[in-house]
């Protein structure tokens, strides 16, 4: 089970980092589409205040499936160890009993 939300906490940090690659390559594809009397300053300026906010979502998922991806990979690691002064359990055997006639 953890290790599926290991691998949902990459995958959502996958898909972050391709919508910020997919943000960045919309750019350099609109600015070497413009009509000659554009100004390439304004149209840049134009398509980031556009797209502020889908690249500032795109960070935030890329950092929180890193976080839910480390969290749950590092919980995977730790072992509980029981206290000093508790003596580990074990079991006791069970006493065969006769079957009743």
């Amino acid at each position: 089970m953890r290790s599926s939300v290991t691998a949902a906490g990459l995958g959502i940090a996958a898909g972050g980092l391709g919508l910020r690659a997919l943000v960045a390559l919309g750019r350099v594809l609109t600015l070497a589409d413009l009509p000659p009397h554009a100004d390439p300053g304004t149209a840049a300026a134009v398509y980031d205040a556009l797209t502020e906010t889908l690249c500032g979502a795109a960070w935030v998922a890329v950092a929180a499936g890193l976080a839910l991806a480390l969290t749950t990979w590092l919980t995977l690691r730790v072992r509980r160890t029981p206290p000093a002064d508790e003596a580990p359990r074990q079991a006791s055997p069970v006493a065969a009993t006769p079957d009743p006639p």
